[in-house]
């Protein structure tokens, strides 16, 4: 399941790029393509949080059964029941060492979501940019074309540079925060798996 869920992120991803760099056609099928492949993106990386989840609902369930038997074990040596004693011992072992790889792969998707997190943020990112870029794009086309029959007046270098700059502002405040709210949806999560 996890190496299928590899593989969709992989094929969204690639084909979000192949989109943004090698796609032909009007401007927007290829903006419509790209965030078809976003939002495929972002139904994998659910997929990835609930897989987060199963994961550390497994090891809270491995410590439980751990403790339960080094529960039973300490019960049993009390009364001198070795036999009872070691069996439980042997189980609350095999119980903490389940737990043990269970918190390795929990570790391992914690990693893959934040890695898978930050790819989606750049695809994000992208396709502001190349929306703004369709959007310029299509505002000096002769479509805009004044009661004259000329092409209105554009902004100046200077109004242009200003924009820009605020639009890479407004485009690294909104990445900003949708990493902080990952960031959070995060934290909320984990306390929930706790």
């Amino acid at each position: 399941m996890f190496e299928d869920w590899k593989a969709a992120w992989r094929e969204a991803v690639e084909s979000f790029y192949r989109e943004l760099n090698e796609g032909e056609g009007p401007v927007n099928a290829r903006l419509h393509a790209m965030r078809r492949e976003i939002a495929a993106a972002n139904g994998e990386l659910r997929r990835l949080e609930a897989e987060i989840a199963r994961a550390r609902k497994a090891v809270d369930e491995e410590r439980a059964e751990e403790a339960v038997c080094r529960r039973r074990q300490a019960a049993a040596q009390r009364i001198e029941d070795a036999e009872t004693a070691r069996l439980a011992g042997e189980w609350a072992e095999r119980h903490a060492r389940r737990a043990r790889v269970l918190e390795q792969k929990l570790e391992a998707l914690r990693a893959e979501h934040e890695m898978r997190a930050g790819d989606l943020a750049e695809m994000e990112a992208a396709l502001a940019a190349a929306s703004d870029a369709a959007a310029v794009e299509a505002g000096q086309g002769p479509a805009g074309a004044g009661v004259g029959g000329g092409t209105p007046p554009g902004p100046s270098p200077e109004e242009d540079e200003a924009r820009a700059a605020q639009d890479r502002e407004f485009r690294r405040l909104d990445r900003e925060a949708r990493e902080r709210a990952a960031e959070a949806r995060l934290e909320e999560l984990k306390k929930r798996m706790r």
